[in-house]
């Protein structure tokens, strides 16, 4: 099977379990049977499983070192999100995140395959142990901040919700608000290690490899703004009251930069090859 193939059905795979979730959900029927769970398990185990196969056979790691272009770079932050909610769906059963996600990795997974050819003609090969730990963490980073990005909306559609007292179908599907604040609490220390994380890999790799940081690039430079952010957020609520909607915003603001300072450059880049 052509290895663009399996991008398109784990997108297929997953824009299906998309639309049970909302046919549920618009029915109104808030308490999913058994059976329901388990298909809903089984499809985003295969869609999970068809985007780890086609990862493997673009070979992005070598004996050496990893070969990394923007559609393998997208693919695997895709994965580890898609581990991620699986890994919820197992242990928490569902909780109204897939509403909003799987539509979201579905488009991701259908338009890999057709990411521009420019991609393909600068691709990141890793120099060192160090190069290869600070793309992986990077990744994971990513993937970890979009959890906690897709909960930061449901925060916002949530209590915008309550304001107005208008509790549609789709709002009673989402956790309890103070839930939903702990799970933002968690993701938010988790984002904001693994960012720290991916930053300090990366300066002493290039300290290692180059002898000197390349501190104002705009990967960079982006990525400790978003650190930054995270960072007093995390500060703010342990020396203040939670503030959940500044705290939403502020999250998404984040996530928007993390994106630019990687995934968004390099598009534009390769658009423009």
């Amino acid at each position: 099977m052509d290895v663009s193939l399996f991008f398109p059905i784990a997108g297929l795979i997953t824009l299906f379990s998309a639309y049970l979730i909302w046919s549920r959900v618009l029915k109104g029927e808030q308490s999913p049977h058994p059976r329901y769970e388990s298909l809903l398990m089984t499809l985003q185990s295969l869609a999970t499983l068809f985007t780890l196969s086609g990862i493997i056979l673009l070979q992005p790691v070598s004996n050496h070192d990893i070969h990394f272009t923007l559609i393998t770079a997208a693919a695997t932050a895709t994965f580890f999100v898609q581990a991620m909610y699986l890994y919820g769906l197992f242990r928490h059963g569902i909780q109204g995140l897939g509403l909003f996600l799987l539509p979201v990795i579905a488009l991701l997974l259908l338009i890999i395959p057709i990411l521009p050819e420019g991609s393909h003609s600068s691709p990141i090969e890793t120099t060192s142990v160090l190069h290869s730990a600070h793309l992986l963490i990077s990744m994971l980073a990513y993937a970890v901040l979009t959890m906690t990005a897709f909960h930061a909306v449901m925060h916002l559609l949530l209590d915008q919700a309550l304001k107005r007292k208008r509790i549609h179908p789709v709002i009673q599907a989402m956790p309890p608000l103070v839930k939903l604040e702990k799970l933002i609490l968690v993701l938010l220390h988790w984002s904001v290690w693994l960012i720290a994380l991916s930053i300090l890999t990366g300066l002493v790799w290039q300290w290692v490899d180059f002898s000197n940081f390349a501190l104002f690039t705009h990967k960079v430079l982006l990525a400790l703004i978003s650190f930054a952010v995270l960072s007093w957020l995390l500060h703010r609520q342990k020396t203040a009251a939670w503030h959940g909607r500044l705290t939403s915003q502020l999250i998404l603001t984040a996530y928007s930069l993390m994106l630019l300072s990687y995934f968004g450059v390099h598009l534009i880049q390769a658009w423009l090859s």
